[in-house]
């Protein structure tokens, strides 16, 4: 969705419509466009995951030094914006 948007065809929301109403997908589309907004916004802000990969919460300065000089998350990120220039 955020990534490829011209991949979310007819065909995509017929197999969605097999398992939820219309109602659940357009509530769906909300969350999913809202995280993907937030996930953005944090990866300006060098926002570093609050857990670490073990389920403890940590301080921004402690992730920094788990997760490195940028979360692999906002590499990939990052790469795929690269790839759509």
């Amino acid at each position: 969705m955020a990534l490829d948007p011209d991949r979310i065809d007819a065909e995509f929301y017929d197999a969605l419509r097999r398992h939820y109403s219309d109602e659940e997908i357009v509530e769906l589309g909300a969350f999913i466009g809202f995280n993907i907004g937030y996930h953005t916004f944090f990866g300006t802000l060098d926002f570093y995951p609050m857990f670490s990969p073990d389920g403890r919460l940590v301080s921004q300065e402690e992730s920094a030094r788990i997760y490195g000089a940028k979360p692999v998350s906002l590499e990939k990120t990052n790469e795929a914006a690269d790839k759509r220039r």
